[in-house]
């Protein structure tokens, strides 16, 4: 039999810590070690029961998640998953901000509706618990950045952002790192569960000098703005550099939006004018798509495994062959820039 994954469930309701310690203990390889009833106890457990991951609340009394997460990653790291009501919520703004200190993952507590998400959520405990965590201090104000020169003209290309578990708060660091005058479109793909997307695209844009949106279909990808995809929907670049955004396709390898999809379109529509990044998260989406802008041509980044939360994505993106450049985080917006403005200088010389 597999090791025991130990939790510690913390929330202010005593009917939802009962219920989750049941749906976390139905099929006898996750057993519920502690329970708490605020983020002071969380902490303080945390140090006692030394549990493989804590199921936690945001919105709690005495002390909220944020301030628990921040303390128990300052003190004993350990892989916390989040919880939320709603993700429409205030309180989901603090929940990506407590991504930035070190939490994994957010997940709605809708997740216990049927059989089915019962089941995925058990699923993404065992592999959340073998998640090794390093404490990560509240991010910075931005730095200055030097001026690049002007925006190329339409058809210059565009940069694409793969991520998913750990991903949020590497792209906030990317965005915060390029200039107001970057001279590309950046593309978001970040995995999330359904609802969020609103909330991390007001969450970037607290920290990126490039202003950052919803991406919605007909949208022409602007030079030096930003698009996430929306929940549920693949993001793609078509003809004319116009956003595609289609909640009707089928997943890709399990994922919609879908990394893969994005990457290939841009490689297709984009060529060696593409730039696509493969960050931290688990499985291989992105990998396959970062493979047609390399054959394309194109500039070619995976996230190096020291930096990543889960290397699980990049590492595929390297066993593919598919990135031409392996980086820590903080140096990715720096190979950016460098990609960006050698772009343009091409488009310059080309007149």
């Amino acid at each position: 039999m597999s090791r025991l994954v130990r939790v510690l469930v913390v929330d202010d309701s005593p009917l939802f810590v009962d219920t989750m310690s049941r749906v976390l203990e139905a099929e006898g390889d996750i057993v519920v070690v502690g329970t708490g009833r605020n983020g002071r106890e969380a902490v303080s457990l945390v140090e006692s029961v030394r549990p493989d991951l804590v199921v936690m609340d945001v919105r709690m009394p005495v002390m909220d998640g944020l301030e628990a997460v921040e303390r128990i990653m300052s003190s004993r790291p350990t892989p916390i998953l989040l919880l939320t009501g709603d993700p429409s919520s205030q309180g989901a703004h603090g929940s990506l901000e407590a991504l930035s200190r070190g939490a994994l993952d957010l997940v709605p507590k809708q997740s216990l509706g049927d059989e089915a998400r019962r089941a995925w959520l058990r699923e993404h405990v065992r592999l959340l618990a073998g998640v090794t965590v390093v404490y990560r201090p509240p991010r910075l104000p931005r730095a200055a950045s030097p001026r690049l020169g002007p925006a190329p003209s339409s058809g210059g290309g565009g940069v694409g952002l793969v991520a998913s578990t750990g991903g949020a708060p590497v792209i906030g660091d990317i965005l915060a790192g390029l200039p107001r005058d970057f001279p590309l479109p950046v593309l978001v793909v970040q995995h999330l569960a359904p609802g969020f997307a609103p909330r991390l695209v007001d969450w970037l844009a607290s920290s990126s000098r490039l202003p950052v949106h919803i991406a919605e279909g007909g949208m022409k990808a602007a030079a030096g703005a930003v698009y996430v995809a929306p929940d549920g929907a693949h993001l793609a670049v078509g003809d004319g550099d116009r956003l595609l955004v289609d909640r009707h396709l089928p997943p890709v390898d399990g994922h919609r939006p879908s990394g893969t999809h994005l990457l290939t379109t841009m490689a297709a529509i984009w060529r060696r004018r593409a730039i696509g990044v493969v960050l931290t998260g688990m499985g291989a989406d992105g990998a396959a798509g970062l493979l047609a802008i390399h054959r394309a041509g194109g500039v070619t980044i995976a996230q190096d495994e020291e930096t990543s939360v889960v290397f699980g994505m990049p590492r595929a993106a390297r066993d593919l062959g598919a990135a031409g450049a392996i980086l820590p985080a903080p140096d990715i917006p720096r190979a950016l820039c460098a990609a960006a403005e050698r772009l343009a200088s091409g488009r310059r010389t080309e007149r």
